[in-house]
């Protein structure tokens, strides 16, 4: 059930650029922690690839933090706002001021599945917390190039890859893929290199090769506390 004490907004920063410095009282200390280290990392590290890949390196970690999980029993879960197949809503724990990270939540309803899409130009990290899912990845077999937006494009799967709690999925920009749930709800924590809304994404509709572009999930802000 939905705790409406929750739904607030969310936590206001001193945002002083490079110091790492940060007001955050009201995050978990494991949530803190790694908010302190991706803001370090972030102020040190301006390749892209390197940095994401130190990033999910961190997260790793964070997803296996026990207050984290036990505090993701509270994340709401009603299918009318989270568990939609496709353009579904997500919690918005964290958007940072200075470098625009951001950590979502998601809950995903049991046999749920994405559409097939893609993240536009941001850069993902999907950490499941509980639950147990099929992740797959897919290929433009139409010659398509990544960073376009075409009104049609032709994709097949190319890998499936079971996953359990504990599993980080690293999505680089414009990489097409899709989840499909098990038997039970999915419960992620998604951090990506900007918030949803300020970049668009594509979805591929295999059925009749057609293209549909958007902004990406809603965003539900919730204290992460």
């Amino acid at each position: 059930m939905q705790r409406e004490s929750n739904i607030r907004s969310c936590p206001i920063l001193s945002g002083i650029k490079n110091s790492g410095m940060f007001m955050a009282n009201t995050f978990l200390p494991a949530v803190q922690t790694f908010i302190q280290e991706m803001r370090t990392l972030f102020a040190e590290e301006v390749d892209d690839e390197a940095k994401w890949d130190k990033a999910r390196n961190l997260f790793h970690i964070l997803i296996k933090d026990p207050d984290l999980r036990e505090h993701a029993r509270t994340w709401p879960s009603s299918p009318s706002e989270l568990g939609l197949e496709g353009k579904h809503a997500n919690l918005i724990f964290y958007e940072d001021p200075d470098y625009g990270f951001v950590m979502n939540g998601l809950i995903k309803a049991p046999n749920a599945k994405t559409t097939v899409h893609d993240h536009g130009k941001s850069w993902t990290l999907y950490g499941v917390v509980a639950g147990r899912e099929s992740v797959l990845r897919f290929d433009r077999i139409d010659g398509g190039k990544p960073g376009d937006f075409p009104e049609t494009a032709e994709v097949i799967a190319t890998d499936k890859i079971d996953v359990a709690p504990g599993h980080v999925d690293y999505v680089k920009p414009w990489e097409i893929h899709a989840e499909y749930n098990g038997p039970e709800p999915t419960v992620a924590v998604i951090v990506r290199s900007q918030k949803c809304g300020t970049y668009v994404q594509n979805i591929f509709y295999q059925k009749d090769s057609t293209v549909e572009q958007y902004y990406g999930p809603k965003q539900i802000p919730f204290e992460l506390n």
